[in-house]
C-alpha cells in the first residue's frame, strides 16, 4: 500500500513536534528529510521558533516596518543592547514600538528626535532609521505591490538601493523574518559558513559532487583565525544549499544549529529571530 504524505511524516518526525509549527514547516520537513535522512535528529531537538503557529503575526505595514527598523537597531551589537535600546523606545511610545508615520511626525520635532536617538542609537543608526522612515511613509502603495507580488531578488534589491543601513543580507533576513519566505539562503553568512562546513564535512561525497557543478568560482569573504573548520568558496555554500531547494530557508536554521556545538546558545539565536 502506497504510503501517504502524513504516512510519511509521522514515520520521520514525530506528529506532536509537527503540530507546533505552520503547515509549510511540514512541508519543509518532508522535503528535506528526503534529501537528507540524518538531519532528523538535529531538527527535533526543539521547536524552531520562528515557525511556530503561535508566532507567525499577520503581515501589515507595520510589522514590515518593525522588522527592518529592529534590524537595523541590532547591528553590530549584542542581542541584549539591542533588546535594551528598543525597551527604551517603547517605553518613549507608551509601551508599544512606534510605526513610521509616528516617526515620521516625531522628526519634525528637533527635541523630540533627539529624545528619540538618546534611547541608545548612534547618530549613523538614527540616519538609517530616517531613511526608512522616509521609505515607507512615501512609498506605501508601491510597497504593498513590492512585497505582495515581487520575487525576492527584486525584493533584495528594492530595500538595498532605497534604504540606508540595509544591505544584502538584512534584506535577506527580512525576507526571512517579515515576509516569511521560504527559500532564502545567506551564504556569506558566517554561521551559515560554518555549520556548511561542518555539513560537508561529515559528507564528503556531497563536497565532491558540489565541486563537480561549480561554473562560477566565487569566494568567501569570511576570514577567521580558527583552523577548526574549513572556509568553503561562497559558490560551493550558495550549491549546497541549493540541494534543498525550494526549501531553503529551513535548511539555512538546520546549518545555524550545526554551527555551534553549544545548541542552547543557537536556539537562544533562533529566538531573537523574533525581534528582528
Amino acid at each position: 500500500m502506497k504510503r501517504t504524505r502524513d504516512d510519511i511524516l509521522k514515520v520521520d518526525v514525530d506528529q506532536e513536534y509537527l503540530d507546533q509549527h505552520i503547515d509549510s514547516f511540514r512541508d519543509g520537513i518532508e522535503h528535506i528529510l528526503t534529501i537528507d535522512p540524518t538531519l532528523k535528529e538535529i531538527i527535533e531537538h526543539s521547536p524552531f521558533t520562528m515557525f511556530l503557529k503561535e508566532n507567525v503575526a499577520k503581515d501589515s505595514m507595520d510589522l514590515y516596518f518593525n522588522k527592518l527598523a529592529g534590524s537595523i537597531i541590532s547591528q553590530q551589537i549584542s542581542g541584549a543592547a539591542a533588546k535594551n535600546i528598543r525597551g527604551r523606545i517603547v517605553d518613549m511610545f507608551d509601551g508599544t514600538f512606534p510605526n513610521y508615520q509616528t516617526l515620521h511626525e516625531t522628526f519634525q520635532d528637533s527635541k523630540k528626535k533627539q529624545a528619540f536617538k538618546e534611547c541608545g542609537l548612534s547618530q549613523r543608526k538614527l540616519m538609517y532609521i530616517e531613511s526608512l522612515v522616509g521609505y515607507f511613509f512615501n512609498n506605501e502603495d508601491s510597497i504593498k505591490d513590492l512585497f505582495a507580488f515581487a520575487d525576492d531578488d527584486k525584493i533584495i534589491e528594492e530595500l538595498v538601493a532605497n534604504i540606508k543601513g540595509i544591505g544584502p543580507w538584512s534584506a535577506k533576513m527580512f525576507l526571512v523574518t517579515g515576509l516569511h519566505r521560504l527559500n532564502v539562503f545567506a551564504a556569506e553568512d558566517l554561521g551559515i559558513a560554518r555549520g556548511c562546513s561542518r555539513y560537508l564535512e561529515q559528507r564528503p561525497e556531497i563536497l565532491k559532487k558540489l565541486h563537480s557543478k561549480r561554473t562560477l568560482i566565487k569566494k568567501s569573504k569570511i576570514k577567521h583565525k580558527s583552523f577548526k573548520w574549513k572556509i568553503h568558496d561562497e559558490d560551493v555554500v550558495e550549491l549546497c544549499g541549493d540541494l534543498f531547494s525550494p526549501h531553503r530557508t529551513l535548511f539555512m536554521f538546520v546549518l545555524w544549529r550545526m554551527s555551534d556545538t553549544n545548541m542552547e546558545v543557537v536556539i537562544n539565536n533562533e529566538k531573537r529571530f523574533m525581534s528582528k
